[in-house]
């Protein structure tokens, strides 16, 4: 088969080259502060995020099923040292014996029993964010907090529910009892 007509077609290079920005896509975006005794110790710009595909099915069927939403999206911290990957499930990765180890009460008592809801503010813009109000997180141990996502799961024991996504921190943040851990999260819905 000759293939010389499509190289010499500046279009159909065009094309081939961009293919993907007529396609939607979601994007993460974590930051978090932490605080000791009321001061901000550092600020960091903790990079993108990963979409699972419980997640972004979710999203999907939520849009374009019209199916009902959770009452609230929540917003935990893991303490392993540990990628979060695209099959990840709520199922495997949260709760007390996930691979996650996702923080629980002895390693934060603020808030109590669940953990803080992902608040945004209402949007005209292609980007959500909990800015205004990030999750906050008042810990209770010394411990090395090494990432955060975002779930249906409002217990912080709990395993069932949606895994939207997860973001292991650039820097981690080995904190001690009483510092306060504000995670930001910023999604955007791009079609580059």
């Amino acid at each position: 088969m000759n293939l010389e007509h499509f190289r010499d077609n500046a279009d159909l290079r065009y094309a081939a080259k961009h293919q993907r920005e007529s396609g939607l896509n979601f994007h993460g975006h974590v930051y978090t502060d932490h605080f000791r005794d009321g001061k901000l110790l550092h600020h960091c710009d903790q990079g993108g995020n990963t979409f699972t595909t419980e997640g972004m099915a979710r999203i999907l069927n939520i849009v374009f099923r019209a199916q009902t939403t959770e009452a609230a999206i929540y917003c935990g911290i893991f303490k392993n040292n540990v990628t979060p990957a695209v099959g990840d499930t709520a199922a495997a990765k949260l709760g007390a014996a996930g691979t996650y180890g996702e923080c629980q009460d002895a390693d934060y008592d603020s808030p109590a029993t669940n953990k803080p809801a992902y608040t945004i503010a209402a949007t005209s813009t292609a980007v959500a964010t909990n800015a205004a109000a990030p999750a906050s997180f008042t810990m209770n141990a010394s411990i090395t907090v090494y990432g955060a996502f975002l779930s249906t799961v409002a217990a912080k024991t709990g395993t069932t529910g949606t895994l939207f996504c997860a973001k292991a921190f650039t820097t981690p943040r080995a904190v001690i009892a009483d510092d306060v851990l504000a995670v930001t999260y910023q999604i955007t819905c791009t079609t580059s």
